[in-house]
C-alpha cells in the first residue's frame, strides 16, 4: 500500500474552560462513531481504518496534550473525559459509539461509566482496565531516558510503533512527528495515569453493550488484559485477532472495521 487515504476535514471545537479540541469529522449515517486514540498518538492513527467506515458518521479527536489539540494539565482521565463531553455537546453528538485504542480505551470506559454522553455502545481495541505491567514499566524507563527535544527519527520509535503485520512507513511518519512534538510533562502525566489506574470496579457500572477486540500477539496489553475487560464489563463479548499486535486498526483495519460494524448491526 503506497497511497494513503486522506483524512477528513480538520476543525477545532473551543472548550468552555479554555483550550480547544482538534478533530476530523467524516460525514455519514447512523449513530456517530467516536474514535479515541492511544498514548502519544493522534487522530491520524485511525487513518487506515476510516476508508472502511465510509458512509458512517465518524468523529476523530486529538486528546488534550496530543496532536493539534491544546496543551493543558493531565491530572486524571476525567480531564480527557470533560474535554470530549464538551466537544460532543458542542457538536450535538447523540448516543455516540465509543471506540478507544490502548489508553483511549480507558478514556472510553470512563466516558461510558460517567454516563454524561449517553453512549450507544463501547468498543475497546488493545485495551486494558489495569494497564500497569512489567512491559509498561519498561516503556516508561525507555521514555524517561529520551532526549528533549525528541526528533522523529529517533530509534525509540522503531520499537514503540512495532507491529506484527506490515504497516506503511508513510502512515507512521506523521504519527512519529506528532509524538515527538508532545511536551515531556504530558508524556510523564499519561504514564503516571497508566501505571496507577484500576478501572475494574468502575467498569461494572457500564450499562451499554461492549465489544473487546485484542490481538493474540499484543506485547503491551496481552490476552489477560482483554479477558479482564470482558469479565468486568457486564454486557460484553470478546474477539481475539490471531497474529495481531498492539495496533489492530493499523495492522488489519478492514478486519477491525468488519468486527465493529458487525457488532453495531447485531
Amino acid at each position: 500500500m503506497t497511497d494513503l487515504p486522506a483524512m477528513p476535514p480538520e476543525q477545532r471545537v473551543h472548550l468552555p474552560g479554555g483550550g480547544w479540541i482538534n478533530l476530523h469529522e467524516q460525514p455519514g449515517e447512523g449513530p456517530p462513531i467516536l474514535l479515541l486514540h492511544g498514548f502519544t498518538d493522534c487522530a491520524h492513527s485511525y487513518r487506515l481504518l476510516l476508508p472502511f467506515l465510509v458512509g458512517r458518521h465518524v468523529v476523530v479527536p486529538d486528546l488534550r496534550g496530543h496532536g493539534a489539540s491544546f496543551r493543558g494539565p493531565i491530572r486524571g482521565f476525567d480531564d480527557f473525559c470533560l474535554d470530549i463531553e464538551a466537544m460532543a455537546g458542542a457538536m450535538g453528538l447523540n448516543a455516540p459509539v465509543l471506540v478507544g485504542h490502548s489508553m483511549g480505551s480507558l478514556v472510553a470506559v470512563r466516558l461510558a461509566a460517567r454516563g454524561i454522553l449517553s453512549a450507544g455502545a463501547l468498543i475497546t481495541l488493545a485495551g486494558s482496565l489495569v494497564p500497569a505491567s512489567a512491559a509498561l514499566k519498561a516503556v516508561a524507563q525507555d521514555i524517561a531516558a529520551l532526549p528533549h527535544p525528541l526528533t522523529a527519527d529517533h530509534p525509540f520509535f522503531d520499537a514503540w510503533q512495532a507491529c506484527q503485520r506490515p504497516v506503511p512507513d508513510a502512515f507512521l511518519s506523521p504519527l512519529r512527528s506528532a509524538c515527538a512534538a508532545m511536551r515531556p510533562e504530558d508524556w510523564i502525566s499519561c504514564l503516571d495515569l497508566l501505571q496507577t489506574t484500576d478501572f475494574r470496579e468502575m467498569a461494572q457500572s457500564v450499562a451499554v453493550d461492549s465489544l473487546v477486540i485484542g490481538g493474540s500477539d499484543d506485547p503491551l496489553f496481552p490476552e489477560n488484559h482483554q479477558a479482564t475487560l470482558s469479565r468486568f464489563l457486564p454486557n460484553s463479548r470478546g474477539i481475539t485477532l490471531a497474529g495481531v499486535g498492539h495496533n489492530p486498526h493499523w495492522e488489519v483495519p478492514g478486519l477491525v472495521a468488519e468486527k465493529i460494524l458487525g457488532f453495531l448491526q447485531g
